[in-house]
């Protein structure tokens, strides 16, 4: 009966994982967190550039619609220092929309935006006072979008 006894101890004894096994898992997913970090972080820096580049496109070619729903001329002003930009009614200079790409608290958090020019007009006509192109980055990824006068929005890949 001894004898079964000690059986049962050393068997008792060996359930669960020893402190060297848990710390070699440990490593292990230390440098595959370390291997998978830069590329995740790369990853998310294009997902930023890419969503805020969408709603840009978007909110471009609503300011056309915006401007002959209107029957009123849109401007549109840009601030590359705040990263933003605003729709306002040119005629009463009330501000329709504004838009920010800045700081921690923004998902985007842009680098950069950059319209040239920093500000036109969309009139009623479908038809905008210049051709504009806007440039926007995070990091060292960047993207570019155009706007011809007639209205014609595209996002560059």
């Amino acid at each position: 009966m001894a004898s079964g006894s000690r059986k049962y101890a050393t068997t008792r004894g060996l359930k669960g994982f020893s402190l060297f096994e848990l710390l070699i898992v440990v490593v292990i997913l230390g440098i595959a967190a370390t291997m998978v970090g830069p590329a995740m972080s790369r990853i998310v820096r294009h997902q930023r550039v890419n969503r805020a580049a969408k709603i840009i496109v978007s909110d471009m070619q609503n300011a056309f619609a915006v401007a002959a729903r209107q029957r009123e001329p849109v401007r549109i002003q840009a601030d590359a220092a705040s990263r933003s930009y605003q729709f306002v009614d040119r005629k009463t200079g009330t501000v329709l929309r504004i838009r920010a790409f800045y700081g921690d608290t923004s998902e985007y958090r842009l680098s950069s935006l950059v319209f040239n020019p920093t500000t036109f007009d969309v009139f009623p006509n479908g038809i905008s006072s210049s051709a504009v192109t806007i440039d926007l980055a995070n990091g060292d990824y960047a993207k570019r979008i155009t706007a011809s006068t007639a209205g014609f929005v595209r996002l560059i890949p």
